[in-house]
């Protein structure tokens, strides 16, 4: 999970179970992330249907896979009481920096679900500075485009507005060894790397071979990544074999 900032809208609840015997329920939530938690305010007389229109802000570290969000209804003499739960999974914000308004049911704490929460998520990656060493290692299983001889592979690697091409391994085939280490500049929210593998050919357009994308979060966390696999994916998505790359971030001091 990439590094940054999410920003929770909590708008407002439909259909909540109503635990008043009489009168309605004043909720509110309190929303954790990680180990920050924030609490909304009390939407007095709220019922079934409260509105709080609040935004959270939340610093992510690496490694947060959701949002909870708690209801309660406020007493105001004893204990308040539990109104159920929500879990929001991240991957979906992590991935496409904006998720629009959307209800998730509420878990009550019996179990069952019983109303929504609906909530607008926004993620903002953390810009890092410093440099990317990528060792391009080897490829597997790669796909076969010539048909006679063997491919000659390579591979144009995009960093966010960067983009560079390792050298050409004639006769490389289906398992190419690069061993090549190209050096990117990070200055922006970029969270991966783009591996687009190709056949050069000399009389007809280049064939494209597959794409791999290798994440970031664990080379800006940690400095360093050893060479691990990564799927090649073909246009429609299916399979074709790896590439086995490893990272190194030095951050600009």
């Amino acid at each position: 999970m990439p590094e940054g900032t999410v920003e929770a809208e909590l708008i407002q609840a439909h259909d909540l179970k109503d635990v008043e015997a009489f009168g309605k329920s004043d909720p509110y939530c309190i929303l954790s992330c990680g180990h920050v938690k924030h609490r909304s305010r009390t939407a007095h007389d709220g019922g079934s249907s409260p509105a709080w229109n609040q935004s959270f802000l939340f610093e992510i570290p690496d490694g947060v896979p959701e949002l909870s969000i708690q209801l309660f209804d406020l007493e105001r003499h004893g204990r308040d009481e539990a109104m159920g739960i929500v879990i929001i999974p991240l991957s979906q914000v992590y991935a496409q920096r904006q998720v629009a308004p959307a209800k998730y049911k509420v878990q009550l704490p019996n179990g069952h679900f019983h109303g929504e929460v609906e909530v607008r998520l926004k993620f903002f990656p953390k810009v890092h500075h410093g440099a990317l060493d990528l060792h391009l290692v080897k490829g597997h299983g790669l796909l076969a485009a010539d048909a006679l001889d063997k491919s000659d592979p390579y591979a144009i690697i995009t960093c966010h507005k960067q983009t560079l091409k390792s050298r050409v391994m004639e006769n490389g085939g289906s398992d190419p060894h690069w061993d090549q280490t190209l050096v990117f500049t990070i200055n922006s929210e970029v969270t991966e790397v783009m591996i687009r593998l190709y056949d050069q050919d000399t009389f007809t357009a280049d064939d494209p071979l597959g794409t791999a994308i290798v994440p970031l979060h664990k080379a800006f966390a940690e400095g360093l990544v050893q060479p691990t696999e990564y799927k090649v994916l073909g246009r429609l998505g299916q399979p074709q074999g790896e590439v086995t790359v490893g990272l190194k971030f030095t951050p600009k001091l």
